[in-house]
């Protein structure tokens, strides 16, 4: 059969899945290994590279769908070398060095990368050998020219709605198009997101295998009202791409919304087995695992994750497994009431760490725990720390660091600031000025509402509605207090203290 130099090559991207496990104390430092293993899904785009370089490419295709970044990466640079005359390859490099929904960006690293082309983007089209690869190359151009970060994710979006309306068979173009519209806005837009929801079904209708259709849709999801709708993908995905860590743990978003705790186990371990095989420690899934465990009362494997991230910052400490630790320490105070063997009480070293929202918490955590045990003078001092944190930090624009632990965002710090809120009335409220301690909470409370949501453990480690019930009932006023605590089953739903909460209040107010 003849081929056409723009080949409608199909590659089913699979082998047999690598299942190792290593020890939960992995170190950052340990992140040397840049190739995975294993089925990935499948992916359909047609392209002008030479026939030897198409395996790496579509690969690296499919390991972008699924935020495998270093592993597509380095396809996209072995698809290059085979081809020098694939510019593709080099857009799908400069693809991965834009994580949109991490809020991280490494604008030099990718302008470097499309300096490969040529030194203006005029040379570099030259390079690009069909009118629809230009399409595609001139899309990454708007996403790494000059101006704002936000316009340019605008205007990035624009030019891929555009190319997926011009090649309506083209569904990375589709599945491309629907992250973008996920990435408008700091801010979740239900409306935006439905319009992302909607760009991935249609490529899960086609090929109900594509990693992008289904990751893409379980993020479209992802919020109180739409979860459940996410479920059909999150039971899909994971088996759809067996050998990517970031699949296994994506479908917990889901199972976190609904309160599926030993499906959240399950995806969470499988997560970090993966990573962990590959050298990353995967703390992200770590935390999370953490908190299903918690969830369940299974404190012993909770408390060696938290002991092992301890381990880690011994052994060398980071920036990330620092701000980790720090929320690993505050889930376990907040989920045990306060309970000893791991050291959770000990403040994390925040030196040179742009990122406080986690060591805000762990202040938050640390003076909840101390207030509700009538320890005021460590309640008060944790509150002095956390105000003296939100003072010293300065926000900056969304978007433009390597790192999201190198960035200080405006909805960060408003976040640590309404954790001092909480505190403070916490702590008046058990001090004995109920009255004030309860009217000042719901003063946090309503601030918090104006945050973004996202499913998965707390960003306050102790939700904001659970503690005003407890207060509540500690204030003999069980019918407001079960109120409270509905408000926080209804964001996380089967979380064990609300549910607990709830039945003591039930039962009080049935008195």
């Amino acid at each position: 059969m003849k081929r056409t130099r723009e080949s409608l090559l199909s590659l089913v991207v699979c082998t047999a899945l690598l299942a190792l496990a290593i020890p939960a104390g992995a170190h950052e430092h340990a992140l040397d290994k840049d190739t995975i293993t294993g089925d990935l899904g499948v992916v359909h785009f047609a392209n002008s590279g030479a026939r030897a370089a198409q395996a790496p490419f579509q690969r690296g295709l499919a390991l972008l769908h699924s935020f495998e970044y270093r592993a597509a990466r380095k396809c996209f640079k072995d698809a290059y070398r085979t081809d020098p005359h694939f510019a593709m390859a080099v857009w799908g490099e400069a693809l991965t060095y834009n994580h949109s929904l991490w809020n991280e960006q490494d604008t030099a690293a990718a302008r470097a990368a499309l300096g490969q082309l040529g030194a203006t983007p005029e040379e570099r089209t030259a390079r690009v050998r069909t009118p629809r690869e230009q399409e595609y190359l001139a899309s990454v151009e708007r996403l790494y020219g000059p101006g704002d970060k936000l316009l340019r994710n605008a205007a990035y979006s624009a030019a891929l709605h555009d190319l997926s309306r011009r090649y309506p068979d083209d569904l990375d173009a589709r599945a491309l198009y629907s992250l973008s519209l996920l990435a408008l806005t700091p801010i979740r837009n239900h409306a935006t997101y439905m319009r992302a929801a909607a760009e991935a079904e249609a490529v899960y209708d086609v090929e109900k295998r594509h990693p992008g259709g289904l990751h893409y849709m379980i993020h479209a999801y992802d919020d109180p009202v739409h979860a459940p709708l996410g479920l059909r993908a999150a039971r899909l995905y994971s088996k759809v791409a067996p050998a990517a860590s970031h699949a296994q743990h994506m479908t917990a978003h889901i199972f976190f919304a609904l309160g599926l705790w030993d499906d959240a186990i399950q995806a969470n371990r499988a997560s970090l087995r993966l990573s962990r095989a590959e050298g990353d420690p995967n703390y992200h899934s770590l935390l999370w695992l953490e908190y299903a465990y918690l969830q369940q009362g299974q404190t012993d494997p909770a408390a060696e994750l938290v002991r092992s991230v301890a381990k880690d910052v011994t052994a060398g400490a980071t920036k990330e497994n620092r701000l980790r630790l720090a929320y690993a320490r505050a889930a376990w105070l907040v989920e045990t009431r306060g309970a000893g063997g791991v050291d959770a009480d000990s403040p994390v070293d925040s030196t040179g760490v742009m990122s406080i929202g986690y060591f805000s918490v762990h202040d938050f955590a640390r003076g909840i725990v101390a207030a509700q045990a009538g320890n005021f003078d460590a309640a008060r001092a944790a509150l002095a720390a956390l105000r003296a944190r939100c003072d010293a930090a300065s926000a900056q624009p969304p978007g433009e660091n390597p790192a999201w632990y190198d960035a200080m965002t405006t909805s960060e710090l408003a976040e640590s600031r309404t954790l001092v809120m909480a505190l403070d009335a916490a702590i008046l409220f058990y001090a004995g000025d109920s009255a004030v301690g309860l009217g000042r909470m719901r003063e946090a409370i309503a601030a918090a509402a104006k945050f973004e949501f996202e499913y998965g453990p707390p960003w306050s480690a102790k939700p904001l509605d659970e503690l005003l019930g407890e207060m509540l009932l500690a204030d003999h006023r069980p019918a407001e207090a079960a109120e409270a605590f509905r408000a926080t089953i209804s964001a996380f739903p089967n979380r064990r203290l609300a549910m607990a909460g709830l039945a003591v209040a039930a039962n009080g107010a049935t008195r």
